[in-house]
């Protein structure tokens, strides 16, 4: 029997529509093409579009997926996100975003990383990178994957990085692992 994975969608303003019209029916594009547990708005520009946010939101709502915003806790709690995405910097934010929001994710690179977020209680933590990403450094590998007990954590924990097919999502199906998280995956 196979093993049913959980989709994380993450958005880029580099790879997505900037105007809200062109941005609904690309979404909405994504939204009928893969089934999507999870999705985080993130803008690392910080130019945060809120004609954009709402019309994240919106989608999502409809499609009954819940909405994490990556690592700006003012316009999460502001825009009414279900849950934050905070960033590797932001472990220091973990436990007042739990007291605020129903979901609270983290962005790990390391086992120990990953370690100190599950015990402060995040609800999920990706793990990145797995495979060979623009800029992100040298690839964690499948191994790395294989070397996780997952008993050992209450988070779930998402594999990120270089997951851009179904090549790369077969490869994540046979580790321990249920979860992905990935931001190209989604466009094919």
């Amino acid at each position: 029997m196979r093993k049913i994975i959980k989709a994380y969608l993450i958005t880029s303003p580099t790879l997505y529509p900037t105007t809200p019209l062109e941005f609904d029916t690309f979404y909405k594009k994504i939204l009928d093409t893969h089934k999507i547990d999870f999705a985080c708005y993130r803008d690392k520009t910080l130019a945060f579009n809120p004609k954009l946010l709402e019309v994240f939101l919106r989608l999502n709502q409809s499609y009954k997926i819940p909405s994490l915003i990556n690592s700006n806790f003012e316009l999460g709690m502001c825009f009414g996100f279900d849950g934050l995405h905070c960033n590797a910097s932001q472990m220091d934010l973990i436990l007042e975003a739990k007291r605020k929001f129903s979901l609270v994710f983290f962005s790990a690179h390391t086992k120990e990383i990953l370690k100190k977020a599950d015990l402060l209680g995040v609800n999920g933590i990706t793990i990145s990178p797995i495979f060979k990403t623009p800029n992100k450094g040298e690839p964690l590998g499948v191994e790395f994957l294989n070397t996780l007990k997952l008993e050992d954590y209450k988070a779930e924990i998402f594999a990120l990085g270089g997951i851009i097919n179904s090549q790369t999502l077969s490869k994540i199906a046979t580790t321990p692992i249920k979860s992905f998280a990935s931001i190209r995956y989604f466009l094919n």
